[in-house]
Formats: structure tokens, sequence, C-alpha cells
């Protein structure tokens, strides 16, 4: 026997160990959660029922002591072997990254419901916007600190007071300002205070000021807990929003890890004028379609490993890599059901640091480049990284507002868990996927019949997992997301301070996952979502270039160039109003199609969006022009040249046209889930209302 059987022989081993480990764990826990309440409890037969996201292990201490011991964490269970033969697969695995807590310098999983609350509420109070201990990007908690530049990423309270100047068209501060910037950036007013001083106000004097920041704004504190009058951009911008309004229906209105529809670019170039130091990036356009971002560009703070110099091969692949170009980040809510995170599984969901990156003070993002003062703010992200991912994991999906057909679902359900896309020859043209071929195949289970069922998974602690990554030639949406993070980027990720390279070659490898070295044969794609909450976070795919469920379902409806429609301008506005997508379910949802009202838009010049025959045409919605291919060219194999070769946003007009979304351009395709082709309109309508229900 030769040594490449030696190893083959012990990686079968290893792999029927894991299995059994998995299984004797899912023995010695099953039950853990049997008689708490959960879903599948109730009627364990029913098709209707959804724990509607969240973190299992916060919904077990409901009631109960501070004492009690934590069960498992069920996504620890998502390990090798734990699918084989299940009717929904997993082939991307849990990573415990803290178990030498010592090594990687974070806490790790909390032992008692008690501890969970207290990791909880301290998480709270840096993601909440107003509260003593508020976090921003590219500052933590500490704006104003040497790691932090001295408040580089900050504005003042009285900047911001002057935002009205460049918007033209008053003569003077309008009274309802507030209303006016939420509408122009498009983030929303929380119910919670979230305050800022008026021109002239000490917000010391005033329990932080008179006004009331939009959700994407924070003003943080000194060290002394007293305001500052200084504002900081949060997380909020892009991964929460508005669905709805409070009146509209139990917690909707802005909501924490939802669906976002700002225009972060157009608030840095209003900004710029005023003196704001970060808004220098603003040719760096972060995002070129409102309610879109790019903040997986990861890969250019990967440069900088955390020890040592970067390799020049590690360089020369980040800057071929391109750029990831337009993303919808996916919704928090689901974080809890997912063993790992991003939309192509980038790395496990127990990395806590690469989920607040931007949060940690400036000069952490540099690796050794920066001594002392670099260590002092990974240092922080090490003590609140755990916390910040820990309240984001607790967050539930809301709940569909409207009446449901309740008969419609359960026919509903039954096509989502049993109806194999693939039989009777459908399908032959793609390749199908592990598990029984049906929607829950990818997304997971949820209805109790089938969550309570073995031949769908190992255990009913697992309702609701998602961790499939799809490959692309199944998937086959736009793949840019995916090849951008190429295998150069993903090895200068494995030491980076942020790919946790304190676990490197350990069994519990928390770097990037997408490594070849970690993920052996399986194929690069994009990780099937869970779908909690999936009727309140449209648009759709990992770009948002889809606008509605239905659409999703059957791909020869979708439009090449589509837009949502915009909010109502206040009464009694005179000067200039950029307003935002609606989110007004009443006025702009449709909830036929389960996704937000929209209009066609036809090819023709509307700068920076269209422009026939370089970024649209008309003769054929899936022509691409002979320009568009040289510059997509580029965009994928330049980094940051997708950001910078884009026209400018200046006028009004332009500004109205980011609301544009154009299939046509790099990264924005709304190809794939061609496979659901072969539904029915009937079976649509019938898994539209299944969906409200989760």
């Amino acid at each position: 026997m030769n040594m490449n059987e030696v190893l083959q022989g012990r990686e079968v081993l290893c792999k029927k160990m894991r299995t059994f480990v998995v299984l004797l764990t899912l023995l010695m826990h099953g039950a853990a959660y049997s008689s708490n309440g959960f879903v599948y409890d109730d009627d364990p037969d029913a098709l209707l029922g959804s724990s509607h996201g969240g973190l299992a292990i916060w919904d077990y201490c409901y009631g109960k002591d501070d004492s009690a011991i934590l069960p498992v964490d069920p996504r620890s269970l998502v390990q090798p072997g734990v699918s084989d033969g299940k009717a929904v697969h997993f082939n991307a695995y849990w990573r415990d990254c803290h178990v030498d807590e010592e090594a990687v310098q974070e806490i790790g999983t909390p032992e008692t419901c008690g501890e969970l609350r207290d990791v909880f509420y301290r998480g709270e109070g840096l993601m909440d916007t107003g509260s003593e201990d508020v976090s921003a990007l590219f500052a933590g908690s500490k704006y104003n600190s040497p790691e932090a530049v001295g408040g580089i990423s900050v504005f003042s309270a009285t900047q911001y007071n002057k935002l009205w100047e460049i918007w033209g068209g008053y003569n003077e501060r309008p009274e309802n300002f507030d209303e006016l910037v939420t509408n122009r950036y498009g983030s929303g007013l929380s119910i919670g205070r979230n305050p800022y001083p008026l021109p002239g106000e000490d917000p010391n004097d005033t329990e932080g000021g008179s006004g009331q920041l939009p959700e994407m704004f924070t003003q943080m504190r000194k060290p002394d807990g007293s305001w500052s009058a200084k504002i900081g951009v949060t997380c909020h911008g892009c991964h929460s929003g508005e669905v709805g309004t409070p009146e509209e229906g139990e917690g909707l209105g802005f909501l924490f890890g939802g669906s976002s529809a700002t225009d972060l670019n157009l608030f840095l170039r209003d900004m710029l004028p005023l003196g704001y130091l970060a808004s220098a990036v603003t040719p760096l356009n972060l995002t070129q379609v409102r309610g879109t971002n790019n903040a997986s560009a990861v890969n250019i703070a990967f440069i900088f490993p955390e020890k040592g110099l970067p390799s020049i091969p590690d360089i020369l692949g980040i800057l071929g890599s391109g750029s990831t170009g337009s993303m919808d980040s996916p919704t928090w809510w689901s974080m809890g059901h997912r063993p790992v995170k991003f939309v192509d599984g980038l790395f496990p969901m127990d990395a806590p640091r690469v989920d607040a990156v931007f949060y940690s003070p400036f000069l952490g993002l540099f690796g050794s480049f920066t001594g002392d003062l670099g260590s002092e703010a990974r240092d922080w992200m090490r003590d609140h990284g755990p916390e910040m991912n820990r309240w984001i994991e607790t967050l539930k999906a809301p709940k569909y507002p409207y009446p449901v057909d309740t008969e419609l679902a359960e026919e509903g359900a039954v096509i989502f868990h049993e109806l194999d896309l693939w039989e009777d020859d459908n399908n032959i043209d793609i390749d199908k996927p592990q598990g029984n071929g049906t929607c829950a195949s990818c997304h997971g289970a949820y209805a109790p019949r089938y969550v309570n069922d073995t031949d769908y998974l190992a255990t009913p602690e697992l309702e609701g997992m998602a961790s499939y990554i799809v490959p692309l030639d199944i998937i086959g949406t736009d793949e840019r997301r995916a090849l951008t993070n190429n295998e150069a980027m993903l090895r200068a990720g494995s030491r980076n301070f942020f790919g946790y390279p304190a676990t490197k070659g350990t069994d519990n490898d928390c770097g990037p996952q997408n490594q070849k070295r970690l993920r052996g044969d399986r194929e690069l794609g994009y990780l099937a979502q869970p779908l909690y909450g999936v009727w309140a976070s449209a648009p759709y795919f990992h770009n948002g270039s889809v606008p509605n469920i239905w659409e999703v379902l059957k791909p020869e409806d979708r439009k090449p160039i589509w837009e949502r429609q915009s909010a109502e301008k206040p009464e009694g506005v005179e000067g200039v109003a950029i307003m935002g997508f609606d989110t007004n379910l009443a006025r702009a949802f449709d909830d036929e199609r389960l996704g937000w009202k929209y209009q066609e838009v036809a090819c023709e010049q509307r700068s920076p969006m269209l422009f026939p025959g370089i970024t649209c045409s008309k003769r054929d919605k899936h022509a691409e022009p002979w320009l568009l291919g040289i510059l997509k060219a580029i965009f994928g194999n330049v980094l940051a040249a997708w950001n910078i070769i884009f026209p400018p946003t200046v006028t009004d007009e332009q500004i109205e046209n980011r609301k544009i979304y154009n299939t046509h351009l790099y990264s924005q395709g709304n190809q794939g889930h061609q496979f659901t082709s072969v539904l029915t309109d009937d079976e649509r309508f019938a898994l539209i209302e299944y969906l409200k229900t989760l």
C-alpha cells in the first residue's frame, strides 16, 4: 500500500468517525428542545409553522433562569455525514473558531443562559443606535482614539445640519429636515431615540439633541459617556431598512437586519463639499444602484496579513481579482440557521470578526504595518466582535401582516418539500443538486411534518437549517461575486487578522472556507439562504436583480431594466426633495407576486445607468453591447476598476436614475434559478402563499 492509499484510507476513517460523533451528539441532545414549545412540538404532523429564524439557544432561554445550562447550538450539528441520504443536503459545515480561546483571544459560546444574555446585551449596546456604547464604521466605540485616527470616519453635527445647503432650492434649513434626510438617503427612522443636536443646541443639555437621525447614522459618545456631537455611519445603512409602517403590522417599520434601500454614495457625495474626510472615497463608487452595496469587497482588506509582509503573489492575485460589484446583503434574522456566512459561504458563522470588519478602528485594517495602534484596534474587535455577532443572530423575521389562504399555503408546503423539479425528465439540461431535488433540498425544511421526518433531517433541531452551496452551473446566477473571491484572495485571507490565522491548519480552520485545501471537491457557488421572512426581503438573488418571488420562480417574466416605485413627496415641500423607494405596504407592496411594485424601464439614454449601445440593448434583452463586454472583462480582472470607471452622479436627474436596476451591467445579471421554469402558475401561487408563513 502506497502513501496516497494510506492517506485516502485515513480520510475515509476520519469521515466515518466524524459522522459517528455527529450522530451520537444527535442522540444525546435530540430531546434537548422537545419540551420547550418549539414549532415542531405543537403538532408534529402540521404543514404550517415556523420559528421565524433567530438563534435556537436564545429561544431556549425564554423564561429560564440565568443558571440554566445551554443546549447544543443546532448549527454545530452540521458536520460531514449528517445529511447523507437525506432530502435536505448540506455541503458546508460548522467550524468552532473558539476551541482554543487563548489562541484567538476571544470569548467562545456561552455555557449558561445568563452568560448568553450578558453577551447579547453588550452587543445590543454596540449595535442599537443612540445607546451609550454605540459603535460606528472605522471607529468602533472609540471614535476619537489614535487607532481610529482621531475621528477620520465621523463628522460633526454642524456639518450634518448644513446638508440642506448642498441640496439646492432652500433659503434656510427646512423644518422637516429629518424627514427629507431619511428620504434622500433612503435609510428610515426607528421608533427608538437616535438623537443629534440641532443648530445651536448642546447635546448634553438636551439628552443628545432634539433631532432624530436615520438609522444609517448615530451620535457617538465621549469616553466619559457624554454626548459628543460627532456622528458616525452604521452598518444599518447596508443591512437594515424599512418594511411597511408600525400601523401596518406588528414589528413592521424599521427592521434591523432587513431590506436596505439606502444610497450611501449620494450621502458621501453631498458631504464632500462640507469637508467630511471620508467623502474622499466618493470616486470609489461603493455602489452604483440605490439599495445595493459593495460591502463584500473584503479582498482589499486581505492584502495585509496579521504578521509580516504581504506576499507578492497574493498582492498580484488580489489586484487581479476584479470587483464583486453590486450586492444585496442577506437578512440577519437567518444567521442563526446558517453554519457559514455571506452569499458564497466565505467564512464560518462562528467567525465574528469578519462580520464587523468595517467597525474596526481604522488602523486595525492594516495588519502589522500599523504597529501597536493597529494591535489596539484589533483588540477592540476581539473584545466586541463576538458581542455584536450574538446580538445580530438573535433577531427574528417579521411575520406576514396580511391574511393567508391556509389551504393554499398547505398545498405550497407539500410542493416545497416534496416536488422534485427534476422528475419526469424535467430540467435535463441542468445537473440535479444533492438532496431530493425540491426547494427544501437547498433551502431547508420548515414544516413540522418534514422537520420531524428523518428522511429529511437527522434531527428536528435542524429545522430551517440551510447550508448547501449550490454549484454555479446549477444555480446559474450572476457569477461575479463567487469568481472574484479567487484563490489568491482566499489564501491572503487565511493570514489576515479577520481570517483567524491562529486556527489555520486545525480541524476547526476558520479561514476562508472556499480555499481549495478546505472545500476539497465542493464546487464554488452560492449559499442557498434560509427563507424566514422572505416576503420582507425583496428584491431577490445575491445582487438584488429580481424584484419579486414570482419572477424568481418564473424566469421568463423577468425584466432586463426596471425601477421600484418611489415614495411620495412630503406635503408642502417647495425645494428639492429626492425621495427613496416607497416602503409603505399599502401603496408599494405586491402581495400576489410577493415583492415591491416596479415599472419596466425602456432602453433610452438616462445617465448614469442607461446608454443604448453601451450599457443596454433595444434589440434583444439578452444581447450584450460589445463595449459593455470589454468593460466587464476589465471590471472582472482589475481591482476597483468597476468602482472608478463609472459616470459621476452630479445632477438631480442622475440621482433619480440611480434607482434604475439595469441587469445588463456588470455583476447585475438576473439570470439563473432556471430549474423553477418547470413549475405551473398554480404551483407558483401555492409556493408563494406558503412562503408568507415562514
